[in-house]
């Protein structure tokens, strides 16, 4: 049965001072809302599950493979399974991951999920 998601209506988690987001799962796909503050580097990752996005508001860089991509409001990205990559925030930005299949590690409890991201300045 379809479930409607209200984005809004979703209490903001914050994961630390840099990183918030709001998550939905199922079975075999994960969504989840981001908020990333600016200077933040999302340090470089792989994972089994295929990723996808769509960003809502500000600016980073996706960096894979030596290239880089500047990504705006409208954007959005795919990045196949166990392909490393890694983002650095130039604004606040705010989008919308998607995982299949879904990422159980990323839920833990407060905090244990993000590595270890570092403020450029």
């Amino acid at each position: 049965m379809p479930k409607r998601i209200l984005w809004d209506e979703l209490a903001w988690e914050e994961v630390n001072e840099q990183v918030s987001r709001k998550v939905v799962m199922g079975d075999n796909l994960m969504m989840v809302m981001y908020r990333f503050q600016a200077g933040l580097t999302w340090p470089e990752e792989r994972h089994a599950a295929e990723q996808g996005g769509y960003v809502l508001k500000g600016k980073f860089e996706l960096h894979s493979e030596g290239e880089k991509h500047v990504l705006f409001p409208g954007d959005s990205y795919f990045i196949e399974s166990n392909v490393p990559h890694y983002s650095y925030f130039v604004e606040q930005t705010v989008l919308i991951d998607i995982f299949s299949p879904p990422r159980k590690e990323l839920i833990k409890e407060k905090g244990g999920f993000a590595p270890l991201a570092e403020t450029s300045e």
